[in-house]
């Protein structure tokens, strides 16, 4: 099939725009999907996204290491999409925590795959001289992800929390179908050869990025324990899936600008200060979410997701852009997500001893 002409920069951009649909159908919702749809409690959903990070820990940096030295990106996306949509499917059909387990666990180990070859493809098409514009870019995802966040609580709140994964499914597709427009490209051999291949090296590339890896595992052991319940505690508080669709919404809008003046802010600060910026930001929304306990209120402060994510995302590709080369762009992004998704054991913590605790208050 001929590849329809569509200029580089609309490319990447639509690329972004769909993504961002099939980020909102299930990231702000899915603790209470895995609660309403499968009938799992707190304690059930920890275990889920402590198998789900295990499975990520180990899938992302396998991907990236065919990403850039065997199959290319794109070929490596087109097949994480098709697997995630497969998998999203089965796990609607499946009940019980093995089997649930099971199906996450294979839904990541393609997900993973599909944002690092993203932002390789937006790295490459601005080069060298232009990285610190990844915001620019990125931000088309972030209008999508707000609408879609809006939309999809509104339907899930109307039909069910059932539909969560088939509008994921649906948005995949989408992603997919778009993926025709851009050239595949070919993975390129290592200049030396490694045990742990395109992982390898990009330690001995980066030496540094031991130190950034440091950091990003801190701040998602935070975000792990929190994020991955606030749509419960919403919940609990008397709100549902519109309200929290609205506060994801209202987040993913503030994430435009953002992640538009990011360039300008890493000029004038350096990508530490704000990376720093973000983990504050980050702190003081973790702090809020464990004080508060009103819905409404809630459902508002996790803007504060959408600050801290953009300085956070847009500086740390930011950083993968500056210490390795071209040809290690996926595999330094897929470090960098196996690191966050190492850091999800605490959110099994968590729901753990939520779970006794709220156990102990109905008894």
């Amino acid at each position: 099939m001929r590849r329809p002409q569509v200029r580089d920069a609309v490319q990447v951009q639509v690329l972004f725009l769909f993504f961002g649909f099939a980020i909102a159908a299930f990231f702000p919702f899915l603790s209470l999907y895995y609660r309403e749809h499968h009938g799992l409690g707190e304690a059930q959903i920890g275990v889920i996204i402590m198998v789900a990070g295990i499975a990520r820990t180990v899938a992302n940096p396998l991907w990236g290491h065919f990403s850039d030295t065997r199959l290319g990106r794109v070929l490596v996306l087109q097949i994480g999409l098709l697997g995630a949509v497969i998998a999203a499917l089965w796990l609607n059909l499946v009940d019980g925590l093995v089997l649930v387990a099971a199906a996450t666990a294979l839904h990541s180990v393609f997900f993973v795959s599909l944002g690092p070859n993203i932002d390789a493809i937006a790295l490459v098409h601005l080069g060298d001289g232009r990285l610190t514009d990844y915001g620019r870019i990125r931000g088309w995802e972030s209008v999508t992800y707000a609408g879609g966040c809006l939309g999809f609580g509104l339907l899930l709140q109307a039909f069910g929390m059932s539909w969560a994964m088939p509008l994921f499914a649906v948005s995949s597709v989408a992603v997919l179908a778009w993926t025709i427009t851009i050239p595949r490209d070919e993975g390129r051999a290592l200049d030396h050869a490694s045990k742990l291949g395109a992982v390898g090296a990009v330690f001995r590339e980066a030496p540094r990025f031991w130190g950034f890896l440091a950091a990003v595992f801190l701040v998602w052991t935070g975000f792990n324990a929190a994020w991955n319940f606030i749509a419960l505690k919403i919940d609990d508080a008397g709100g549902g899936p519109l309200l929290i669709g609205v506060g994801a919404a209202f987040g993913g809008l503030l994430e435009l600008p953002t992640m538009r003046i990011s360039s300008k802010l890493h000029g004038r600060w350096g990508l530490r200060k704000v990376y720093a910026a973000g983990c504050a930001i980050y702190a003081v929304g973790f702090a809020l979410w464990g004080a508060v306990d009103d819905a409404t209120l809630l459902s508002f402060l996790t803007f504060l997701e959408g600050v801290g994510f953009s300085l956070l995302f847009t500086t740390g590709v930011a950083v993968v852009g500056r210490l390795l080369p071209t040809g290690l762009y996926s595999t330094g992004s897929s470090v960098m997500g196996m690191v966050g998704a190492s850091a999800s054991g605490p959110s099994w913590v968590r729901s753990w001893v939520g779970g006794s605790i709220n156990t102990s208050v109905r008894v």
